[in-house]
């Protein structure tokens, strides 16, 4: 059962504000991610009670909802002053591991922080956050976490009515960059250190706090997160669409999905978020923008610490962070358990020609680990000249020059390159029939989603590349 445990609350009330969740009309449980469950040791609570917490109706006596402020700069602009204006964190959760976990409802009302906003959530937008939460941890990438989605009978309106729904979203912290910004910009620095020693010492206590250079450790321990995740994105071709500083992680976890996105087509410069007209956020973009925003972290720990120098220095880490993982996992897409950097030059060349070609990056991978047939198919598919199979040719002399064997290769690359992973018309095609009332297919996409690196049977057409026009952006 449930083991309720203060520790984000105990900060106190110049990090957040208390609030009262508004409950959903006719709420309906969707969805549940049991092995999240399983995780958090909380298999004795009963879909009934999952379908209270989730409708904002259970309360706890012990502990009073919280939605916490923070600043950011939104698409390179400073704000002030923003917060958890849809979320709002109902407990806090020890485990039988003696980890603690914060368990956020998205969607449950207005707080505070929400401005404009209602505070509710559509569940359009509900079903892609649960998706891609889900998609991601199964992805190996490090991804706040869904516990479980309910729609409901409330009325949203946003361009036109929608269907409220609400996300039970689980990390061991929803700290942000943006949190350090808030007080450092107002020159509280008192609760800046406050953050900064809460930080450490829950999530990075491998650092010494006596130590005269622990702020430098902070922050090289968060260039360090932060470059390996964005590493990962890459991969994989994952596009956040909105990276402000208040929707990055001190924990280096991908956080907040709105206009995410999965690539089809390999354009680095598609932008796939309609408010982002400058393209700031593309794919393209996304490695500088991880470094951008640490920086803005630097500017609130210099307060604190005022070696300007030595944080700059440590900040000059994030280009060795990201190379190492990048090249790592292009090595292991490409079947090299070891690639050395000399290597790393088959990388480049075949990226210019997915660039080319405008090849569809999961499949296109994917069908690189197939071998000779994987190839084929891509050869007919995309009528390539003489350059790809030249490529193809220099590929399979790379593993031969580096004794390394091709089936072995070739499992590698399936355990690296993923049949699947949630496209916009996937997502599109799911949302549509939950907008009908039918779960089934939302269901069976997670199914297919926990495990990425195979494919099932009976979900081949989930593996298949997006017909024309089936590309969707947000």
């Amino acid at each position: 059962m449930f083991k309720l445990k203060a520790n984000f609350a105990l900060l106190g009330e110049g990090f957040y504000s208390f609030v009262s969740p508004l409950p959903l009309d006719n709420s309906r449980l969707v969805h549940l991610n049991y092995p999240l469950i399983d995780k958090l040791g909380l298999n004795e609570v009963d879909n009934k009670e999952w379908d209270t917490i989730l409708s904002a109706k259970h309360i706890f006596p012990d502990y009073q909802p919280l939605a916490s402020v923070y600043a950011g700069h939104q698409f390179g602009v400073p704000v002030p002053r923003l917060g958890d204006g849809r979320a709002m964190l109902i407990f806090e959760h020890e485990d039988d591991e003696g980890s603690i976990w914060e368990l956020q409802l998205k969607g449950a009302g207005l707080t505070p922080y929400s401005r404009m906003g209602d505070g509710r959530a559509v569940l359009r937008s509900t079903v892609r956050e649960y998706v891609a939460s889900i998609a991601m941890a199964a992805l190996n990438i490090p991804t706040t976490l869904a516990l479980g989605m309910c729609d409901s009978d409330t009325k949203v309106y946003r361009e036109e009515v929608e269907t409220g729904a609400v996300i039970l979203r689980v990390s061991p912290s929803f700290i942000r960059f943006g949190h350090f910004e808030y007080f450092a910009k107002q020159k509280r620095l008192q609760e800046l250190q406050q953050l900064i020693d809460f930080t450490i010492s829950n999530y990075y206590p491998e650092i010494e706090l006596d130590s005269p250079d622990y702020i430098l450790k902070f922050l090289d321990a968060v260039v360090k997160k932060t470059a390996q995740m964005i590493a990962s994105w890459q991969a994989v071709g994952f596009v956040h669409g909105v990276m402000n500083t208040d929707n990055m992680s001190i924990l280096g976890l991908t956080i907040d999905y709105g206009p995410y996105a999965f690539m089809d087509k390999f354009i680095p410069s598609q932008i796939y978020n309609h408010s982002d007209s400058e393209g700031r956020y593309t794919y393209a973009n996304q490695v500088y923008i991880g470094w951008w925003n640490l920086y803005r972290l630097a500017e609130s720990l210099v307060l604190i610490y005022p070696d300007a120098d030595q944080l700059e220095k440590c900040l000059e880490t994030y280009a060795d962070y990201y190379n190492t993982r990048y090249t790592e996992l292009i090595g292991k897409k490409l079947g090299f358990e070891v690639f050395e950097p000399t290597d790393f030059v088959l990388g480049e060349k075949l990226l210019k020609l997915m660039q080319q070609y405008q090849m569809d990056w999961t499949y296109s991978w994917r069908q690189l680990s197939y071998g000779e047939s994987g190839y084929h198919r891509l050869k007919k598919l995309y009528n390539f000249g003489d350059d790809f199979s030249n490529w193809y040719f220099e590929w399979q002399q790379a593993l031969l020059n580096n004794k390394i064997d091709l089936d072995g290769a070739l499992k590698l690359m399936q355990e690296s390159n993923p049949a699947i992973v949630p496209r916009n018309h996937l997502l599109q095609e799911v949302i549509t029939k939950a907008q009908s009332g039918s779960y089934e297919e939302l269901a069976q996409l997670i199914e297919v989603l926990n495990d990425p690196y195979q494919e099932i049977e009976k979900y081949q057409d989930y593996y298949k590349l997006p017909q024309h026009g089936q590309s969707i952006f947000i």
